[in-house]
């Protein structure tokens, strides 16, 4: 008999060893998703005959998809049973990406990405929800750590061989993550244990519905804003956005069964988790397109050059989790982290901002470092506070959160940060050309600066120069300022982690 519970005691731990990984991998496949159809989407628009406008909405519907729909199937993942439906979201995500693969029109692929992202966002959701009943008694964060460096290391894999897909036929692109989607749905009932349902009440569905509407909405209003700051229509359908997503908050306070507990916005470490979530996203995206920005625009880098050039920083993520998570796990506190990733992720910056005049990438190389690690010391507290917080009776549409509010804080920093630095290099060009050129020749200037970035067709050496200077110092300007931002809100997350600890909430 005592052999017998040692040899299932030894399995056990074993599946949980392995499972923590394989959830890694998940989170991996969703993460991939969006990159290999940003690769694959040049391919795709002159396949289909995409239009602006479609090509847009092409680009943008999985993550609205994900934003929109991710609590709903967190709320469902509690109904039916976590493995239940971390298999049905891969059959998901595997259909809706075929149908992409063989979308005959732009409205079947844009079609295809919706349901894809719907997939692959409670794929993530699910994954992410199984950490805590995986991980070892004092052991979260650890996991939380292995979780994150098997999810950056997978996914930049994932990503490269999309990348050498989609050169060969954007269309093949697409039958990656359903392969990948295969594989792990076999090992999902291999590897993790069955979770069993743990809601069978009704919940509000017409919350659910406002929820829906309203991230859609809003998101769409913020992405536009990198076209243009001041279109009243761009503000009018982010303000609709906000008014349904305060009628979802306003009716979960109403209803006899609410499907999310907004309390948890008067919960200090609940907004902790939410400072540290706009750290870590805010912070990636922000640093990402305008790394990548600058080595193509200034430094005239090819994308495989670029890639080449992120891998140390991407690496530097992967390495960083593994040993903050151990850090944690011997007794670093969240607030430490957080307050961490603010002033490393501000250090990063600034460096990045103080090389803003050198040709070679090299010397942006460690201020990606510093904010890589910067991020990471942000994304743990983010995920162990979320799980703690987490109420029983609401642990799926709660930690299915991360997913929302991650979109919703990395769609404000790739629009925002666009937004700066175009403003600031048009007002940069403007005030450089005047001196010595007319008004009708400085906005013949601008528009050849436009051309530039679209084409790569090069304009007048002075115009040029006129342009690389301002988009460098527009590049600082927006360095610093989120600089400063990261140092504010790791240490406003950093007291509200205190406060919450003083008020009798117990340590993770």
């Amino acid at each position: 008999m005592n052999t017998a519970v040692t040899t299932t005691a030894a399995r056990s731990r074993a599946l949980s060893a392995l499972g923590i990984p394989l959830l890694g991998v998940l989170a991996a496949i969703q993460g991939s998703a969006p990159n290999i159809a940003a690769t694959a989407l040049v391919g795709a628009s002159r396949g289909l005959d995409m239009v602006g406008g479609d090509q847009a909405l092409a680009a943008s519907m999985q993550t609205l998809a994900i934003a929109a729909s991710v609590i709903t199937t967190g709320l469902l993942a509690d109904r039916i049973g976590r493995r239940r439906m971390l298999v049905i979201a891969l059959l998901v995500a595997i259909a809706g990406q075929l149908l992409v693969a063989a979308a005959p029109s732009t409205i079947v692929y844009i079609a295809g990405q919706a349901v894809s992202g719907v997939g692959l966002g409670a794929v993530y959701a699910a994954a992410f929800a199984y950490i805590q009943v995986l991980a070892a008694p004092g052991r979260l964060p650890a996991a939380v750590a292995t979780f994150a460096a098997v999810a950056g290391a997978s996914s930049v894999v994932f990503t490269f061989a999309g990348g050498l897909l989609a050169s060969a036929d954007w269309r093949l692109a697409f039958v990656l993550v359903p392969v990948l989607s295969a594989l792990s749905a076999v090992a999902v009932f291999a590897l993790l244990p069955a979770v069993p349902p743990s809601l069978t009440e009704k919940r509000d569905v017409w919350g659910q519905l406002l929820l829906t509407a309203g991230m859609v909405v809003f998101l769409y209003g913020v992405s536009q804003l990198a076209t243009s700051l001041t279109d009243p229509l761009t503000w009018g359908v982010m303000a609709i956005g906000a008014i349904l997503l305060a009628g979802f908050v306003w009716s979960q306070t109403r209803v006899a069964h609410p499907f999310f507990p907004v309390g948890l916005f008067r919960r200090p470490l609940f907004l902790a988790a939410l400072c540290a979530g706009f750290v870590f996203n805010f912070s990636v995206a922000a640093s990402f397109l305008q790394l990548t920005n600058l080595w193509q625009y200034v430094l005239g880098l090819a994308p495989s050059a670029v890639a080449l050039w992120q891998l140390p920083i991407t690496l530097t993520s992967i390495v960083g989790a593994i040993l903050l998570g151990r850090l944690m796990t011997k007794g670093m506190s969240d607030q430490t982290s957080l307050l961490l990733g603010g002033l490393l992720s501000a250090v990063g910056f600034v460096a990045a901002a103080l090389a803003r005049e050198s040709d070679s990438p090299l010397a942006f190389v460690p201020a990606g470092i510093l904010i890589a690690l910067g991020v990471t010391a942000a994304a743990l507290p983010y995920g162990t506070l979320i799980l703690s917080e987490a109420p029983a009776e609401f642990y799926g549409p709660v930690t299915s959160s991360r997913t929302t509010f991650g979109q919703l804080f990395y769609s404000l920093g790739t629009a925002l940060s666009t937004v700066v630095v175009t403003q600031l290099t048009v007002h940069g060009i403007v005030g450089r050309l005047n001196a010595g050129m007319t008004e009708s020749e400085v906005a013949a200037a601008l528009k050849s600066v436009g051309t530039y970035a679209k084409d790569g067709v090069r304009p007048d050496p002075v115009v040029f120069d006129a342009a690389v200077a301002a988009y460098r110092d527009g590049f600082g300007i927006l360095m610093i300022s989120i600089a400063v931002i990261s140092v504010v809100v790791g240490i406003v997350g950093s007291r509200l982690i205190a406060r919450g600890r003083r008020a009798g909430v117990p340590a993770e």
